[in-house]
C-alpha cells in the first residue's frame, strides 16, 4: 500500500478498492481471475466525484481479502491452495489482511474445516 499524508500532516497508509471478487471456499483449490492489468476508461457517474476520470493503476499491486470461513490461500499465475501445506497461508474467518501481489496474478483458496466465500479486493493507492 501507498504511504501517504493527510490534511494534518500524519502519515496514513490508503488504498480505494477498484475490482472485488467474490470466489467460492470449498474442498478443492479454487483459483480467482487475474489481477488487473490495464485502466479502465470512463468517469464516476454517481457521488461526490460525479465526472471525475476514473483513474486505476496499470497493474494491481496489492489486494485486500476477507474470507467468511477459515481457509488456505495460495499467489502466483497459477496457484494451488493447500490446508496445512508450507506454500500456503491460513486465512481466519472475518479478518482482512492485504497482500502485495504481481499483476497478472492469481489467489487460491481452500477450506480449513467449513465453506464459505472469500471476497478479493484490488486496492487502488
Amino acid at each position: 500500500m501507498t504511504v501517504k499524508t493527510d490534511q494534518h500532516g500524519l502519515t496514513v497508509q490508503a488504498a480505494r478498492p477498484a475490482l472485488s471478487q467474490t470466489i467460492a471456499i470449498g474442498g478443492g483449490s479454487v483459483q480467482s481471475a487475474p489481477f488487473s492489468t490495464y485502466s479502465p476508461q470512463g468517469s464516476y457517474a454517481d457521488g461526490p466525484v460525479k465526472g471525475v476520470p476514473i483513474t486505476v493503476p496499470n497493474n494491481t499491486l496489492h489486494v485486500r481479502v476477507v474470507a467468511t470461513a477459515d481457509c488456505w490461500i495460495a499467489f502466483g499465475q497459477n496457484p494451488v491452495a493447500l490446508a496445512a501445506s508450507p506454500v500456503s497461508i491460513l486465512l481466519p474467518a472475518g479478518i482482512p489482511e492485504y497482500f502485495w501481489v504481481y499483476p497478472g496474478e492469481r489467489i487460491a483458496v481452500v477450506q480449513n474445516i467449513a465453506g464459505g466465500s472469500l471476497n478479493i479486493a484490488e486496492m487502488v493507492a
